[in-house]
């Protein structure tokens, strides 16, 4: 039993190296229950009309003339359905079902009018998570075999007004990241019946944003929003399917630093078009590290840096309904070679559709739908497990919104 339970803590290790405590990070979510969703996420850090700017860009809370709150909710069904390719992949087992789960989301935000140029807030939202469910014995559980991963930002913000053109804003984040995933394990002993990792981790970590507005004509206005990395240290439990061993396990995850720049141009008085473009530094995932007991282990990552570019529009149809559209692409982190099954996203692209209905002047309620495509995410990744090969046949969410925005 000694040389089992050695045995299994070595092959653990190798396995969580492949495994997604460092790369589900890549599941940035630009979705946090807000109205910008109808825009496929375009024009985030310069809209600026509802108190969501003090999460997207705290210089846009100048532009509120009024206390703000918002509370907004979000419902994400996603479709995961793996299709392995046999002449390549050496793993046992079947493609794994609809690895997709219902993802709920809210976001909480609030604007304080402490003077005409002077405004505090505050939000809390989950701005990077995934959930994965594939059957047990798919042909890429040494890999993951289900996965549920979520953080909590906290996000008091401030902002000033400098002159009749520019704005100024910074804040702090407060981040809670909790990884919670099972892993199947190879056996040498049995070599027929695999072995079963359930890893719990989770972290608290600080990181700063810094956003600009400014308006150089009445009708435009262009914002930069920048977050800074935030680098998690993981700690916690690693648990045996019918093993009594609890080593403990650490890791790090990194949210990369990343940069927004987003355009509002009012053509008319009823229409205005909307751009963006964005970097995220996903080149600092260079590697994973994992701990196990007195075991540790790394392998190159290697990822690339992402960009982002996208396009909108919002009609104000009256004084009370305003339609909104967008549509976004953002680059691939990685390669084939490189992907796992525990991310499975490739480059991504986004449309979105959405209208806010004002019930009375100060109560503005937001309705979008958007659609995300996360690409054939194909993966020829060879480990010490074997060769796991194949893509998606589908790989794609469906986003429900709904908000209300009320100004005091």
């Amino acid at each position: 039993m000694k040389c089992i339970r050695l045995s299994l803590l070595a092959t653990t290790v190798s396995t969580l190296l492949l495994s997604n405590a460092a790369s589900a990070a890549a599941f940035q979510l630009y979705e946090l229950g807000t109205p910008i969703i109808g825009t496929a996420g375009v024009g985030q850090a310069a809209v600026a009309s509802d108190a969501s700017t003090t999460y997207f860009n705290p210089a846009g809370m100048t532009q509120l003339p009024t206390t703000e709150y918002m509370v907004g909710g979000q419902m994400i069904v996603p479709f995961a359905n793996f299709s392995k390719r046999a002449s390549q992949t050496t793993l046992r087992g079947d493609n794994g079902g609809d690895a997709g789960s219902l993802m709920p989301g809210l976001g909480l935000f609030y604007v304080y009018n402490y003077s005409p140029k002077l405004k505090l807030g505050f939000s809390m939202t989950s701005p990077y998570g995934g959930v994965l469910d594939y059957t047990n014995g798919w042909v890429g559980r040494y890999h993951v075999q289900s996965l549920m991963f979520y953080t909590i930002n906290l996000n008091p913000s401030v902002a000033y007004q400098i002159n009749n053109w520019a704005s100024i804003g910074a804040g702090l984040s407060l981040e809670y990241a909790n990884v919670h995933e099972t892993v199947a394990i190879p056996v040498p002993e049995t070599q027929l019946i695999d072995g079963q990792a359930n890893i719990k981790v989770s972290n608290l970590a600080p990181g700063v944003n810094v956003g600009f507005m400014i308006k150089p004509t009445p009708m435009t206005k262009i914002g930069v929003a920048y977050r800074s990395q935030i680098s998690h240290d993981l700690h916690g439990d690693l648990t045996f399917l019918r093993l009594s061993v609890t080593p403990n396990t650490s890791t790090r995850m990194t949210m990369p630093q990343n940069v927004i720049v987003s355009v509002a141009q009012d053509l008319s008085h009823h229409f205005s078009l909307l751009g963006e473009l964005g970097w995220s530094n996903w080149s600092s995932m260079r590697n994973s590290v994992v701990n196990v007991a007195n075991l540790s282990g790394s392998i190159p990552r290697n990822w690339s840096n992402t960009y982002r570019v996208g396009l909108g529009g919002q009609y104000q149809y009256n004084n009370a309904l305003m339609l909104q559209a967008g549509a976004s692409l953002d680059s691939s982190p990685t390669s084939s070679s490189r992907r796992l099954p525990d991310l499975p996203m490739d480059r991504q692209i986004r449309v979105g559709a959405g209208i806010t209905y004002a019930i009375i002047k100060a109560v503005n309620l937001g309705f979008s739908y958007e659609y995300i495509n996360f690409g054939n995410a194909n993966i020829n990744n060879l480990s010490s497990v074997g060769n796991l090969s194949g893509s998606y046949s589908r790989n794609y969410a469906n986003v429900l919104q709904m908000s209300i925005n009320v100004a005091c």
